[in-house]
């Protein structure tokens, strides 16, 4: 694997996992591993799968610390979606706002540069269920 801070939109599916819709619903709802730290090129991918599950994401909200720029909106399949950067918000927590009133939940591992190519996740332990 290539080591590259790129900022271009990823071509592969975002490193996601999310918690089972059925049973109780838990407090975070899944875990992404960003690919770098550009929101513009990790969020569409996340937010187009958050899409398919939970319904349309419209309001991101991020720590304001770990990423490399901070766009206050990104587009994502021809829309566009609000993003807020917060002090106060953990570095491990990403919360999405869905059309519908509801919020998502998901940890955020940061992106870990050159030590990332050392660590490879398995792809079956990385999906969106």
């Amino acid at each position: 694997m290539a080591r590259s801070t790129d900022t271009r939109t990823p071509t592969t599916a975002p490193r996601l996992w999310l918690e089972p819709t059925a049973g109780p619903r838990p407090v975070v709802q899944g875990c992404w591993w960003p690919r770098g730290t550009d929101p513009a090129a990790e969020l569409p991918g996340l937010v187009e799968v958050l899409d398919e599950r939970y319904g349309p994401i419209v309001r991101l909200r991020l720590s304001a610390a770990g990423w490399s720029r901070r766009p206050h909106d990104v587009e994502v399949a021809g829309r566009t979606v609000t993003v807020g950067y917060f002090s106060g918000q953990s570095t491990g927590l990403l919360t999405a706002s869905c059309a519908g009133g509801g919020s998502i939940a998901v940890r955020v591992v940061p992106w870990a540069g050159d030590l990332e190519a050392d660590w490879d996740v398995p792809e079956s332990r990385i999906a969106a269920s």
